[in-house]
């Protein structure tokens, strides 16, 4: 079914910013990507079906989007197949061409806005991505959508048939309540208690430290990461320290991230923002699309020497963020600095962005019937951020990237700010049980 809707905050920021960056020759593939090798035969006649019914049943992977009315298509498209990629034999060369068939860019006006990519390799191994436009998927929305094609593929390769029930909550329904909710008092109320208590730091918190180049215009793409890992003991220790306090061990990295950035920024008030999920009410559990949102959290760490006491006023500062987490974020940046919704942010702002352990398990784990499966280190696009970080939780610890502009950062002024993070989070695993 056909459906046209003013676009969401969201889609109205990120579609700005588009544009904005194609006047400037630029393309940021803003895609959120599962990229996996698998083992073992795959029947890709089977997939191909599955991939269809996937599209059908998810019409927001069939949107476009008129950029001049701001106003959204969904169902616009019709399924497409999935693209087969020719092997060139060697790993790195492979690699290589499925990391540009991800960062592809889709026809925004008339969609689709999904690909599945699939390579075949030798000895029975296969390279398969499934691409969405951010624009109408989100890192949770990946989950629900490789679970729904796993069952599909399996019905499609027995041919024992499935009947997969709808979502409860669809994006577009979503949408209009957000926008409902942002229309109400209730809304307004919040809208305007959210800028009062940021009136000093802003919706895009201006968080530079040491090594800050200050450099303008900033190259965008211009970028460079690295990751780090935290082992599983010290992921425990920490979520024993965390438990009294009613935080959790990802809590307490975000707590470190700010007391680092107050030791290189000289700030006593700290900023980052923290990316919400959006999905409390249970009927939102298995939809797709972008319901993932941003909220500022600040803090003082300096005022607070005492590491009980800071936690504890961390874990405050972050309950009355998570209050108004549902709060579109471009919308505060829309009451509060109205020229840049749409636009690149032209300050250095820092980024906390938490994928837990649990967040996964809620829609099931990504499988394939049939073949084994083990994850590809692809990843497209860059965030508008000057330091971007992704804290992503497994059975065994918790990995750590950050991505930062290099036109605004050397790397050993961001490294710094990691190594201040890493010294504090074994500070309290180890003195604090």
């Amino acid at each position: 079914m056909r459906e046209s809707m003013p676009v969401s905050w969201n889609q109205r920021h990120r579609l700005g910013q588009t544009l904005e960056d194609a006047e400037g020759g630029v393309f940021n593939p803003h895609h959120a990507t599962l990229p996996m090798a698998f083992t073992g035969p795959l029947d890709l006649a089977a997939m191909n079906r599955a991939w269809h019914a996937l599209q059908r049943r998810h019409p927001v992977l069939l949107s476009g989007f008129d950029l001049d009315a701001m106003v959204w298509h969904i169902g616009l498209a019709d399924p497409v197949d999935l693209q087969q990629l020719a092997t060139t034999g060697t790993e790195d060369a492979d690699v290589a061409a499925l990391r540009a068939a991800c960062a592809a860019p889709f026809d925004l006006e008339r969609g689709p806005m999904a690909r599945l990519l699939v390579m075949g390799r030798p000895d029975e191994e296969t390279y398969f991505a499934f691409v969405a436009e951010h624009l109408v998927s989100d890192g949770w929305s990946l989950n629900v959508l490789m679970r729904d094609l796993s069952a599909l593929y399996a019905a499609e390769r027995d041919g024992s048939g499935l009947e997969l029930p709808p979502a409860q909550m669809t994006f577009p329904d979503f949408v209009r309540r957000q926008n409902r909710m942002m229309d109400s008092p209730d809304g307004k109320q919040a809208l305007e208690r959210l800028a009062a208590r940021l009136s000093g730091v802003g919706a895009i918190p201006v968080m530079p430290i040491s090594g800050f180049s200050g450099h303008s215009p900033v190259r965008y793409e211009a970028k460079d990461g690295f990751s780090r890992r935290l082992p599983l003991d010290v992921c425990q220790s920490l979520g024993t320290v965390a438990r009294p306090l009613r935080m959790t061990a990802l809590n307490l990295m975000h707590a470190a991230l700010h007391h680092s950035l107050f030791t290189l920024s000289g700030s006593e008030s700290v900023a980052t923002t923290l990316s919400t999920a959006n999905r409390e009410l249970p009927e939102l559990h298995q939809t797709t699309g972008w319901l993932a949102s941003k909220a500022v959290l600040t803090s003082e760490p300096g005022s607070r020497p005492d590491a009980d006491d800071f936690l504890r006023h961390f874990r405050r500062r972050m309950l009355a963020t998570l209050d108004d987490g549902h709060v579109p974020w471009p919308a505060l940046i829309d009451r509060m600095d109205p020229d840049a919704v749409g636009r690149q942010s032209r300050v250095p702002y820092v980024t906390f962005n938490a994928r837990p352990l649990g967040m996964r398990k809620t829609v099931g784990t990504v499988q394939m019937p049939g073949v084994r499966s083990r994850p590809l280190p692809i990843s497209v696009g860059w965030h508008d951020a000057s330091i971007a970080t992704f804290w992503v939780e497994d059975e065994d610890g918790v990995t750590a990237t950050v991505n930062f502009k290099t036109d605004w950062y050397a790397r050993g002024d961001v490294e710094a700010l990691w190594d201040g993070v890493d010294a504090l989070l074994r500070t309290w695993s180890t003195q604090r049980r």
